[in-house]
């Protein structure tokens, strides 16, 4: 055998299959390990209103979550703050998991604006155990800002649309078509009647 094949299976060999064994442990890591998101986002059923929202689009459960700032919610006005509202506490939560969303009202421009200024810097801690099921700590930071939204239009939903239009005093398509089928309704039933007697 040559020296060069020598190498070759001595070296380079178990090397190759190292590097391979690391990079199936990255992969399983990636799949286990969470990925918190936390933002504010336009409520999409209620003109006005922002939502706050925590989330997990990670492959694994994150533990024992804590912040490093209260997050503003109920904090409501929308061309001046209208009283103080409240915070998700610093505490956080004892787990969340994969997929799991947690959305709270934040309230309306104005108010959180009030709160969160040019934004707010929240780091998210957490544990999880990794694939060998070893529990690491994990931060994750933040920017929580509103700046975005400031000429955002404040529009009704189209499911919250269709409620409006049934339920509102204006004559709508809708309502029109609720009336004209009551209508044809009771014709119906007087022919009904007529063809019984």
């Amino acid at each position: 055998m040559s020296v060069l094949a020598q190498v070759i299976a001595y070296i380079i060999s178990p090397l190759a299959t190292l590097l391979a064994v690391w990079v199936a442990y990255l992969s399983l890591l990636r799949g286990s390990q969470p990925q918190l998101l936390v933002y504010y986002r336009p409520n999409p059923d209620v003109p006005s209103i922002i939502d706050l929202v925590i989330e997990n689009i990670g492959g694994g459960n994150a533990i024992g979550v804590t912040f490093s700032n209260p997050l503003p919610i109920n904090c409501f006005g929308i061309e001046k703050p209208d009283g103080e509202g409240l915070a998700v506490s610093q505490q956080g939560f004892p787990a969340v998991s994969p997929g799991q969303r947690y959305v709270f009202t934040g309230g309306q421009y104005a108010g959180l604006h009030s709160k969160l200024d040019s934004g707010l810097v929240v780091t998210a801690s957490y544990r999880f155990r990794n694939p060998i099921g070893f529990a690491r700590k994990h931060d994750e930071t933040f920017i929580l800002s509103i700046e975005h939204m400031k000429g955002m239009p404040t529009r009704t939903s189209a499911n919250q649309a269709i409620v409006d239009a049934l339920k509102g005093p204006n004559i709508t398509t809708l309502q029109e078509i609720r009336n004209e089928l009551r209508s044809i309704n009771k014709q119906l039933r007087v022919v009904a009647k007529q063809r019984e007697s």
